[in-house]
Protein backbone atom coordinates (compact mmCIF):
# COMPACT_ATOMS: atom_id res chain seq x y z
CA UNK A 1 0.00 0.00 0.00
CA UNK A 2 1.42 3.40 -0.93
CA UNK A 3 1.08 6.61 0.80
CA UNK A 4 -0.32 9.08 0.13
CA UNK A 5 0.97 12.89 0.57
CA UNK A 6 -1.09 14.14 3.18
CA UNK A 7 -0.11 10.57 4.82
CA UNK A 8 3.20 11.41 4.17
CA UNK A 9 3.43 15.10 5.76
CA UNK A 10 0.89 15.15 7.88
CA UNK A 11 2.63 14.44 11.08
CA UNK A 12 5.35 16.26 9.61
CA UNK A 13 3.04 19.56 9.94
CA UNK A 14 2.00 19.05 12.66
CA UNK A 15 5.09 19.30 14.05
CA UNK A 16 6.20 22.30 12.53
CA UNK A 17 3.16 23.78 13.29
CA UNK A 18 4.05 23.09 16.96
CA UNK A 19 7.62 24.51 16.69
CA UNK A 20 6.45 27.61 14.67
CA UNK A 21 3.96 28.54 17.41
CA UNK A 22 6.60 28.22 19.74
CA UNK A 23 8.92 29.62 17.77
CA UNK A 24 6.23 32.94 17.56
CA UNK A 25 5.75 33.13 21.27
CA UNK A 26 9.50 32.94 21.47
CA UNK A 27 9.75 35.58 19.15
CA UNK A 28 7.09 37.76 21.02
CA UNK A 29 8.90 37.64 24.30
CA UNK A 30 12.52 37.76 23.35
CA UNK A 31 11.31 40.80 21.34
CA UNK A 32 9.16 42.81 24.02
CA UNK A 33 12.91 41.87 26.75
CA UNK A 34 14.87 43.64 23.52
CA UNK A 35 12.49 46.18 23.78
CA UNK A 36 12.99 47.21 27.71
CA UNK A 37 16.63 46.05 27.72
CA UNK A 38 17.16 48.77 25.23
CA UNK A 39 17.30 51.23 28.43
CA UNK A 40 20.52 49.65 29.86
CA UNK A 41 22.65 50.60 27.15
CA UNK A 42 23.31 54.31 29.54
CA UNK A 43 25.09 52.14 32.09
CA UNK A 44 28.37 51.26 30.89
CA UNK A 45 28.64 47.85 33.20
CA UNK A 46 25.34 46.39 31.55
CA UNK A 47 25.73 48.51 27.83
CA UNK A 48 26.32 44.98 26.73
CA UNK A 49 23.38 43.03 27.64
CA UNK A 50 20.65 44.51 25.10
CA UNK A 51 22.94 43.51 22.46
CA UNK A 52 22.75 40.21 24.13
CA UNK A 53 19.14 40.27 23.62
CA UNK A 54 19.16 41.86 20.19
CA UNK A 55 20.98 38.96 19.04
CA UNK A 56 18.98 36.00 20.44
CA UNK A 57 15.93 37.77 19.00
CA UNK A 58 17.41 37.64 15.70
CA UNK A 59 18.57 34.23 15.79
CA UNK A 60 15.04 33.20 17.05
CA UNK A 61 13.55 34.54 13.96
CA UNK A 62 16.16 33.12 11.73
CA UNK A 63 15.29 29.88 13.15
CA UNK A 64 11.42 30.14 13.18
CA UNK A 65 10.78 31.65 9.90
CA UNK A 66 12.32 29.12 8.02
CA UNK A 67 10.28 26.34 9.70
CA UNK A 68 6.86 28.35 8.87
CA UNK A 69 7.33 28.85 5.36
CA UNK A 70 8.11 25.26 4.53
CA UNK A 71 4.93 24.77 6.63
CA UNK A 72 3.04 26.88 4.31
CA UNK A 73 4.84 25.85 1.52
CA UNK A 74 3.68 21.74 2.27
CA UNK A 75 -0.05 23.06 3.09
CA UNK A 76 -0.52 25.01 -0.08
CA UNK A 77 1.22 21.94 -2.09
CA UNK A 78 -1.65 19.87 -0.62
CA UNK A 79 -4.38 22.51 -1.16
CA UNK A 80 -3.74 23.02 -4.87
CA UNK A 81 -3.30 19.23 -4.94
CA UNK A 82 -6.51 18.94 -3.65
CA UNK A 83 -8.17 21.48 -5.71
CA UNK A 84 -6.97 19.98 -9.05
CA UNK A 85 -7.55 16.16 -8.17
CA UNK A 86 -10.51 16.39 -5.56
CA UNK A 87 -11.85 18.68 -3.08
CA UNK A 88 -10.37 21.32 -0.34
CA UNK A 89 -13.46 20.26 1.86
CA UNK A 90 -11.94 16.72 2.05
CA UNK A 91 -8.56 18.06 3.00
CA UNK A 92 -10.10 19.46 6.22
CA UNK A 93 -12.26 16.14 6.87
CA UNK A 94 -8.91 14.16 6.97
CA UNK A 95 -7.21 16.74 9.38
CA UNK A 96 -11.12 16.33 11.50
CA UNK A 97 -10.77 12.48 11.28
CA UNK A 98 -7.49 12.40 11.77
CA UNK A 99 -7.64 13.51 15.84
CA UNK A 100 -11.16 11.80 16.07
CA UNK A 101 -9.98 8.60 15.58
CA UNK A 102 -6.37 9.20 17.31
CA UNK A 103 -8.66 10.11 20.06
CA UNK A 104 -10.40 7.12 20.05
CA UNK A 105 -7.99 4.56 19.87
CA UNK A 106 -5.82 5.77 22.61
CA UNK A 107 -5.68 3.80 25.55
CA UNK A 108 -5.48 5.43 29.44
CA UNK A 109 -5.01 3.13 32.03
CA UNK A 110 -2.36 4.58 35.04
CA UNK A 111 -0.55 2.11 37.60
CA UNK A 112 0.70 3.18 41.35
CA UNK A 113 4.17 2.41 41.57
CA UNK A 114 4.41 1.53 45.30
CA UNK A 115 7.67 3.54 46.54
CA UNK A 116 9.09 3.96 50.43
CA UNK A 117 7.05 6.11 52.37
CA UNK A 118 6.06 8.84 52.17
CA UNK A 119 6.96 8.73 48.40
CA UNK A 120 4.43 7.89 45.94
CA UNK A 121 4.39 7.30 42.13
CA UNK A 122 2.30 7.02 39.30
CA UNK A 123 3.38 6.14 36.22
CA UNK A 124 1.69 5.38 32.63
CA UNK A 125 1.55 1.34 31.98
CA UNK A 126 4.50 0.90 29.32
CA UNK A 127 2.45 -1.22 27.02
CA UNK A 128 -0.27 1.35 26.66
CA UNK A 129 2.57 4.02 26.37
CA UNK A 130 4.08 2.22 23.32
CA UNK A 131 0.58 1.47 21.78
CA UNK A 132 -0.33 5.89 22.53
CA UNK A 133 2.70 6.63 20.41
CA UNK A 134 1.97 3.85 17.27
CA UNK A 135 -2.19 5.58 17.46
CA UNK A 136 -0.42 8.99 17.23
CA UNK A 137 1.14 8.23 13.97
CA UNK A 138 -1.96 7.11 12.67
CA UNK A 139 -3.78 9.35 9.68
CA UNK A 140 -6.90 9.30 7.99
CA UNK A 141 -7.02 10.40 4.49
CA UNK A 142 -9.93 10.64 2.87
CA UNK A 143 -10.83 11.72 -1.07
CA UNK A 144 -13.86 11.19 -3.50
CA UNK A 145 -13.09 7.76 -4.44
CA UNK A 146 -11.55 5.84 -1.61
CA UNK A 147 -10.52 6.35 2.49
CA UNK A 148 -7.02 5.23 3.42
CA UNK A 149 -6.73 4.72 7.31
CA UNK A 150 -2.87 4.19 8.42
CA UNK A 151 -1.91 2.63 11.48
CA UNK A 152 1.38 1.90 12.76
CA UNK A 153 2.32 -1.40 14.24
CA UNK A 154 3.66 -0.90 17.55
CA UNK A 155 6.89 -2.79 18.49
CA UNK A 156 5.54 -4.99 21.51
CA UNK A 157 3.96 -7.90 21.13
CA UNK A 158 1.60 -7.14 23.95
CA UNK A 159 0.69 -3.69 22.59
CA UNK A 160 -0.04 -5.31 18.74
CA UNK A 161 -2.11 -7.70 20.71
CA UNK A 162 -4.70 -4.28 21.46
CA UNK A 163 -4.02 -3.51 17.96
CA UNK A 164 -5.22 -7.12 16.49
CA UNK A 165 -8.14 -6.84 19.41
CA UNK A 166 -9.28 -3.03 18.53
CA UNK A 167 -9.84 -3.81 14.73
CA UNK A 168 -12.60 -4.39 14.55
CA UNK A 169 -14.06 -1.45 16.89
CA UNK A 170 -11.82 1.03 14.78
CA UNK A 171 -13.22 -0.80 11.67
CA UNK A 172 -16.66 -0.05 13.00
CA UNK A 173 -15.71 3.67 14.20
CA UNK A 174 -14.40 4.30 10.72
CA UNK A 175 -17.49 3.11 8.83
CA UNK A 176 -20.02 5.13 11.22
CA UNK A 177 -17.93 8.14 10.06
CA UNK A 178 -17.98 7.90 6.20
CA UNK A 179 -21.30 5.89 5.72
CA UNK A 180 -20.79 6.27 1.92
CA UNK A 181 -17.80 4.53 1.69
CA UNK A 182 -17.29 0.63 2.00
CA UNK A 183 -14.14 -1.18 4.38
CA UNK A 184 -12.32 -4.16 3.40
CA UNK A 185 -11.14 -6.11 6.30
CA UNK A 186 -7.98 -4.20 7.38
CA UNK A 187 -4.51 -5.04 5.72
CA UNK A 188 -1.27 -5.65 7.65
CA UNK A 189 1.74 -4.78 4.85
CA UNK A 190 5.15 -5.31 7.57
CA UNK A 191 4.96 -2.72 10.02
CA UNK A 192 1.64 -1.01 8.49
CA UNK A 193 -1.93 -1.55 8.89
CA UNK A 194 -4.56 -0.13 6.26
CA UNK A 195 -7.89 0.08 6.38
CA UNK A 196 -9.37 1.21 2.69
CA UNK A 197 -12.80 2.69 2.14
CA UNK A 198 -14.34 2.78 -1.31
CA UNK A 199 -17.15 5.15 -2.53
CA UNK A 200 -20.85 3.11 -2.83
Amino acid sequence: MKKSYFIKTFNFNLNLFMYSILGLFLVLLSGVFASKMGTLRNFSPLSKIPDYFDKLHNSIVMATVPLFLLLMFSIVFEIISRLKKDALSNYLKSIIETFSLRRFALQSEHIDKTLPEPQSKITVNPIYHDFNRAVKKSVVDITENQVLVFFKIPHSQQAQKILKEMEELLREEISSRNPDYIFSTPERIKNQLWFTGTKR
